[in-house]
């Protein structure tokens, strides 16, 4: 588990750091990294480099008197990740019926006005949430991947293709939002879907993601500019299986 703090209230940033801390090591959870900053751009690039585990944030939502800084920034955490779970933590109660309007399914919304044992109770409650029923917030359409090296869930409708790295059995996975790498070996990514389809020995790619097929160049193509090569024995049955999905639909 990686816990995110947004707070530009040294202050406080430093009070809530400390807090669950504490109440992480009381509890015997097992914390991977716990960051906190004032800077919401430092925030995204801390998630976007943390590929293992899920992943919980307290945002403040003023930050710096933009009045909405934290709900914009939620909208973005929300691209790079479907299934964290949000905690607002502010002065500002009014601003508890915008996040709704935002759709952002916030996990609690905690306000700072409360004495220290109501805001411990509060962050430890939704810690445990966290920490203890990871499996009861796996998504029911998820490419969900564990073992001994990494541990983390994807919508498999994000998903465009898996690719070989210059790493021995690491593996690039390309998604609609980010790229994330982990160790696996490609045939075993195929055996977990039969949505996947092993089209090279460097890519398993998501059938149902292709918006097109260049048999001339042996290519795949996704949104956006990504694509990935197919073998040329491969090409027929990738046509065969994207027609399939097509008539599914």
């Amino acid at each position: 588990m990686n816990v995110f703090i947004l707070e530009d209230d040294l202050f406080q940033q430093q009070y809530l750091k400390r807090m669950i801390e504490r109440i992480v090591k009381q509890n015997l959870w097992m914390c991977t990294k716990l960051i906190a900053t004032s800077k919401p751009k430092e925030l995204l690039a801390e998630i976007a480099n943390s590929q293992n585990g899920a992943n919980i944030y307290f945002l403040d939502i003023e930050i710096k008197r933009e009045q909405q800084a934290g709900l914009e920034l939620a909208k973005e955490i929300r691209l790079l990740d479907p299934f964290g779970q949000l905690i607002f933590v502010s002065t500002h109660s009014e601003f508890l019926p915008i996040t709704f309007k935002y759709k952002l399914t916030a996990l609690d919304f905690i306000d700072k006005g409360f004495d220290e044992t109501e805001f411990s109770k509060r962050v430890e409650e939704c810690l445990e949430i966290a920490f203890t029923n990871k499996k009861e917030l796996v998504a029911s359409d998820a490419f969900v991947f564990k073992n001994q090296h990494s541990d983390f869930q994807v919508p498999f409708a994000d998903i465009l293709f898996f690719e070989t790295t210059e790493i021995t059995h690491k593996i690039r996975l390309i998604t609609k939002n980010r790229y994330t790498e982990f160790y696996a070996k490609l045939q075993e990514i195929e055996a977990m879907d039969s949505r996947f389809y092993r089209c090279h020995r460097s890519y398993v790619l998501n059938v149902g993601n292709i918006q097109s097929v260049d048999r001339v160049n042996k290519l795949a193509f996704f949104d956006g500019e990504e694509q990935c090569m197919i073998a040329r024995n491969k090409v027929k049955e990738l046509v065969h299986k994207l027609e399939e999905v097509r008539l599914i639909r």
